[in-house]
């Protein structure tokens, strides 16, 4: 009987060559059909690479009121990518790995999309760099208002890392939901067993075109860092167009500052000091409330309540409303909603809007904060503002032009955010400990 292990040349030749033709057969196959695994891996990879690299673009870009509109960064997607970058590598490259793995680089849109990825890293290392300018910025207007910088600058990893603000730490509570006014409201932030007594506050002002947006979504890092340092942190609900007409907001606005003074004591407040923050339209207001305190005009019915502030953090602001100086383009919503009126024919009622025209002598110390690819309301706004200022107060103005910082940036726990807030940290501590040494000397002086 033949043994059946051994076998002849062309027994072998043969199976060889079916082997060979089977292959070959396979790769056929799967290169003819769109549908497998490995094709449809080739093509996430390459899309996903895509709009990475595409918003990568969006958010280097340069802002500019003299650019036109479909020329400009869209700004939320550019925050959204210039703010994230950490979380944005971490889960682009699991993705990359995994596709790779899926087999994505066996064809040529899969190894042109991991082309477009490493160009998106590249991108990203000069956003994340861009991001880390923010620490000299800040530190350049602390320098400004002759404020220490030694060790000013303190980053949190991991909330950096994940980016994200909404997350009440562990070592901080919030008293929600406390009507400050008839229909209005606040939340109050403060470290968990501080130590009794009066500590400094501040009250954050949120955005929103003045018609939109809420006292929990913006500024969160800041109340958060602020409160765990021992400052009680308010952020206020006010008056929102179209149902109201400024001044309400302002009004709205001071009815809080005085409730702080009133009643705040029983939550730690310290009257003694109080300061306020916003971005954009919060902007907008917290500079108002910081130029118009004490005035009856707009206090009516709580005259004698003390509605002034010791300092002001207005970040991306609009300061004009009549856009004398055309710094950006002219928003509807101003006249139709806010204003209920054209600027030509109210110009002393957009006269008392604006920041700009409520400088004096007396006004507080300020710390101006702005993007410099802020495409919303680019930062020659915030230039005039701080120049009117320097030139009119009588005392110090800071002012720090973020590089590479977009409208609502410190909306995110990134690395530019923390920097910002260090500084602003920085900035009230030294306000309120000159502050607190003048009133002690005029006190030995009597």
């Amino acid at each position: 009987p033949q043994d059946s292990s051994a076998r002849s040349p062309a027994n072998e030749q043969n199976t060889r060559g079916v082997t060979r033709l089977g292959w070959a057969a396979g790769n056929v196959a799967r290169a003819k059909s769109p549908y497998s695994c490995t094709m449809a891996a080739a093509s996430v990879l390459f899309v996903i690479s895509l709009f990475g690299i595409i918003g990568a673009i969006n958010a280097l870009q340069a802002a500019g009121a003299d650019r036109h509109p479909a020329l400009r960064p869209w700004w939320f997607p550019a925050m959204l990518t210039a703010e994230s970058i950490p979380l944005r590598v971490t889960i682009h490259a699991a993705l990359v790995v995994l596709l790779i793995w899926a087999g994505a680089l066996d064809y040529r849109i899969g190894r042109i999309g991991l082309g477009l990825t490493l160009g998106t890293w590249v991108l990203y290392g000069l956003l994340q760099y861009r991001a880390a300018r923010a620490k000299r910025a800040m530190a350049d207007a602390l320098d400004q208002l002759g404020v220490s910088t030694s060790g000013f600058a303190h980053v949190r990893w991991t909330r950096v890392l994940t980016a994200y603000p909404y997350r009440v730490p562990t070592d901080v509570e919030r008293i929600e939901d406390i009507e400050y006014s008839p229909g209005l409201h606040l939340d109050v932030y403060r470290r968990r067993g501080l130590a009794p007594g009066l500590h400094p506050a501040i009250l954050q002002i949120h955005g929103g075109s003045w018609r939109g947006g809420n006292r929990r979504q913006q500024g969160r890092p800041l109340l958060h860092r602020l409160a765990q340092k021992g400052w009680i942190c308010v952020a206020a609900s006010y008056p929102l167009v179209p149902d109201a007409t400024f001044p309400d907001p302002l009004i709205g606005l001071k009815r809080a500052v005085a409730w702080m003074r009133a009643s705040g004591r029983r939550y730690g407040i310290d009257p003694s000091f109080v300061a306020v923050t916003g971005g954009s339209a919060g902007g907008h207001l917290a500079a108002l409330v910081a130029l118009t305190g004490n005035r009856p005009e707009y206090q009516p019915g709580f005259e004698a309540d003390d509605t002034s502030v010791q300092a002001a953090i207005p970040v991306y602001g609009i300061y004009d409303f009549l856009n004398r100086n055309k710094t950006r383009d002219e928003w509807p919503i101003i006249p139709r909603a806010v204003m209920k009126a054209d600027k030509v024919e109210a110009e002393d009622r957009y006269r008392e809007a604006s920041p700009l025209d409520q400088i004096h002598t007396d006004a507080p110390p300020f710390l101006v904060i702005h993007g410099s690819h802020d495409s919303v309301v680019p930062a020659r706004e915030a230039e005039q503002f701080v120049a009117a200022l320097r030139a009119q107060s009588g005392t110090p103005v800071g002012y720090a032009e973020i590089p590479g910082a977009t409208h609502a940036f410190d909306v995110l726990d990134s690395l530019r955010t923390h920097y910002m807030i260090s500084g602003v940290a920085r900035f009230l501590e030294s306000t309120r400990n000159q502050q607190k040494a003048a009133r002690q000397d005029d006190i030995a002086a009597d």
